[in-house]
């Protein structure tokens, strides 16, 4: 395809990261390669640089709605900094092949423990609705514990060194752990873009990918997923919270499962 059509794809990228969360690089780089015939080097530089402006813009926006829950995202960041940086190096000693079915099994387990996670909220929300218990905190986890801080810095470590050993935007262990420490799937949406978007700056330092980037993709992909990260939460506000709930969970599985097969092959 032509690349000036590359503001349409980043559009729709755009609002499906910004209502669903995440950074977008595995469908930067798949659609780069795929649609526009673009070199796959290339394709990961344009990627994560394309991923900064779209969840800064993403991040903006969902503040402003009240979805970004700031200590939690910055716990996240502390382990996403760290494991982009350790990815970087370890790329360069494992090769990508071994890190992929590595990466492939891990997100198979963590895609059935969300399974079971699910269930159980689901259950506490049934004994909710029989006035046993108060469905505000049928899944959270105290934010000052300290199962909470480990939890949250692990889950970012895990999608930081994702993003440094893949090139890609770390997002499935983000937005797990988002999920299973309790948040609504509104703000699981906008704080994932606020992680992901520090964890897209360390990664293009890490990779020194600025002085091989082709800017002009970058200028046509993000005017792109801007505009589609900044209209996604407007769009949000009118969805109804409790169905997002209902399909959040078991759509964000389907995605870390078929994911997970690709990575084999």
């Amino acid at each position: 395809m032509p690349i000036y059509l590359l503001p349409v794809a980043g559009i729709l990228i755009g609002l499906l990261i910004s209502l669903m969360g995440g950074g977008g690089g595995i469908f930067y780089v798949g659609m780069l390669t795929g649609l526009f015939s673009i070199s796959m080097d290339q394709a990961v530089s344009v990627s994560l640089a394309t991923i900064m402006p779209t969840t800064l813009a993403a991040s903006i926006s969902h503040y402003r709605a009240g979805n970004v829950k700031l200590k939690t995202g910055f716990i996240l960041v502390a382990g996403g900094v760290v494991g982009v940086v350790v990815g970087s190096y370890l790329v360069t000693i494992i090769p990508v092949k071994v890190l992929k079915i590595i990466f492939g099994i891990f997100l198979l387990v963590m895609g059935a423990g969300m399974v079971v996670s699910l269930k159980k909220k689901r259950r506490k929300e049934k004994i909710a609705e029989n006035g046993q218990l108060e469905e505000s905190n049928t899944n959270e986890i105290d934010p000052v514990s300290w199962l909470f801080t480990i939890k949250g810095v692990v889950f970012g470590l895990l999608g930081g060194l994702m993003s440094g050993m893949l090139g890609v935007s770390g997002t499935p262990p983000i937005l797990a752990g988002l999920y299973s420490l309790g948040l609504s799937s509104l703000e699981v949406v906008g704080t994932s873009v606020m992680v992901l978007f520090f964890i897209a700056v360390t990664g293009v330092v890490s990779h020194s990918a600025v002085g091989n980037l082709n800017w002009l993709l970058v200028f046509l992909l993000a005017s792109g997923t801007i505009t589609g990260g900044v209209l996604g939460p407007v769009l949000g506000r009118r969805i109804n919270k409790e169905k997002l709930d209902k399909i959040y969970g078991p759509f964000f599985i389907t995605i870390i499962i078929l994911v997970a097969i690709s990575m084999f092959f």
